[in-house]
């Protein structure tokens, strides 16, 4: 069904939904089918765009259950009827084929899918969705050894470039490990050319085979071995595919076992641009840190970091050089004008225009004490490694940066202290914004706000009155969205999901 859906002469001939036939009156192949020349086309920007037209969605997933990152996907529906979505297993290395199968959706409603009931036998795994219909979003969610949660968007373009900003390896002293996983859902191998930079310096992988409809799991700890600091650009020689980064860190051991207390799971970047947005960082007991990595072979980059305050965009930038095929680190956290700030932003500006790509990753500082403290042997911890550690369950979010802005875009929150960022980048005109709330009632308007030139504003879910919020924001000009998941064991940086026509990130 898998090769069906996706691929061969049956794509050529596939058709679309046109909002009254059914599954059972044409069948699912043609329902969620589309042309391969239209899954191939490139991705024109890093941040996933829900439409109609656009309704594939690539996930490069995770682990098997008792793996590092065991994964499930989530299709949420921010639309005022239900909604059918195809959903295909891919697995990685041999074994039993995948099994796909058809899920409603209600309005305004969330599905689960476990992907360890679709994959049998496999180590890793990933999918491939189709829906026939716009403002329906597919994330995975992660459960990793520890009881640590993450969460990630998956893609809606294949890519034959990919960039992982910020990774680390040091796992003797400090239990980093960092895997690529790197997803082929079309009939034919990709072959990849990757560049590992590294603070122990570069190292390349040349022709790399991701064979066609599998996950390739990627080792980055066994090729570049006890680095702090890792980035990595994929060049797809042959081929496109979807990628994201599993980054465990800290190990615990007890009893002879060690167990990773820390997941991050990022979707790589599958564009390289001038300008890049990041709106989630805080200077209160949270360590932030931002990594710009600069793709190009021969050129040197020069960066900005602007910082994006309550006041408005800083007149004092955190310069950066950043030299061909390296990449720069800043530790906000140690950046001594930025305490007491609060909540802020910051803007990514290549000031000569040379495309850089950006990740801002984040965790809590007290539970970066926590985790040194139980490394060093300072905690007792259960030595079953699918119980929750407690005292040092670590949760490191992390993100790539925003590379387009929109009139529309659709950001799904949790409860408690989550928060939907709006950021407006024009230095020149207002944004009037309108944030509503989707469900299976309809649009629930809650606010309409103006968002000042170059000004960032922030709105917590239990301001939006309901559950789980499902958020639309509307503005008559662009704007760029992201969201902070923020929970007791768990904090989550995500960005929103373009509901209408993307545009390049707005320069001043």
């Amino acid at each position: 069904m898998f090769v069906a859906m996706l691929l061969g002469c049956v794509l050529a001939a596939a058709l679309l939904l046109d909002g009254s036939d059914t599954l059972d009156e044409i069948g699912a192949s043609e329902v969620f089918g589309r042309d391969i020349e239209q899954l191939v086309v490139p991705a024109a920007y890093s941040v996933p765009e829900s439409s109609r037209e656009i309704g594939t969605w690539f996930c490069p997933g995770g682990s098997a259950p008792g793996g590092r990152a065991d994964v499930s996907l989530e299709i949420i529906n921010a639309s005022v009827e239900g909604v059918q979505a195809f959903v295909s297993g891919v697995r990685s290395g041999l074994g039993a084929a995948p099994t796909d199968v058809v899920v409603m959706i209600e309005a305004g409603g969330r599905t689960r899918v476990r992907l360890a009931d679709l994959v049998a036998d496999s180590e890793w795994m990933g999918a491939v969705v189709e829906v026939g219909s716009a403002d329906v979003i597919v994330e995975q969610t992660y459960l990793g050894a520890s009881g640590t949660t993450d969460r990630a968007l998956c893609h809606t373009r294949t890519s034959d470039l990919w960039v992982v900003a910020s990774g680390s390896t040091e796992f003797a002293t400090k239990g980093e490990e960092m895997v690529l996983l790197l997803l082929n859902p079309f009939p034919h191998d990709a072959v990849l050319d990757i560049r590992f930079y590294s603070d122990v310096g570069v190292d390349t992988l040349n022709g790399v085979v991701v064979p066609a409809r599998r996950v390739v799991a990627l080792d980055v700890t066994d090729v570049v071995p006890a680095a702090s600091r890792v980035s990595a650009v994929i060049d797809v020689v042959v081929g496109r595919i979807a990628a994201s980064r599993v980054q465990s860190q800290g190990l615990v051991t007890q009893a002879d076992h060690d167990f990773p207390v820390g997941l991050s799971v990022a979707p790589l970047a599958s564009t390289t641009a001038p300008v890049w947005h990041l709106l989630d960082l805080d200077s209160n007991d949270r360590f932030d840190v931002v990594s710009v990595v600069n793709p190009s072979a021969e050129q040197t980059a020069e960066v900005d970091l602007e910082i994006i305050s309550g006041e408005g965009l800083s007149r004092d930038p955190i310069e950066l050089t950043i030299a061909a095929g390296a990449m720069s680190q800043v530790r906000l956290s140690d950046v001594s004008r930025l305490r007491g700030l609060g909540s802020y932003g910051i803007t990514a500006r290549s000031l000569t225009g040379l495309p850089i790509a950006v990740m801002h990753e984040s965790s809590d500082l007290f539970a970066e004490t926590r985790l040194d403290e139980a490394v060093d042997g300072g905690d007792s911890v259960d030595p079953e490694p699918t119980q929750d550690l407690g005292p040092v369950n670590v949760s490191v979010a992390a993100t790539t940066g925003l590379d387009a802005s929109s009139t529309r875009w659709l950001a799904p929150l949790g409860s408690g202290s989550h928060s939907v960022a709006i950021f407006n980048p024009s230095a020149e005109s207002i944004a009037t914004v309108e944030v509503a709330v989707l469900d299976d009632r309809g649009r629930d308007l809650v606010a309409s706000i103006e968002v000042a030139p170059l000004r960032r504003v922030s709105l917590r879910a239990s301001e939006l009155g309901s559950e789980r919020p499902i958020v639309e924001v509307v503005s008559r000009s662009p704007v760029v969205v992201s969201r902070d998941l923020t929970g007791v064991s768990q904090h989550q940086l995500l960005p929103g999901v373009v509901a209408a026509e993307p545009r390049p990130a707005a320069a001043p």
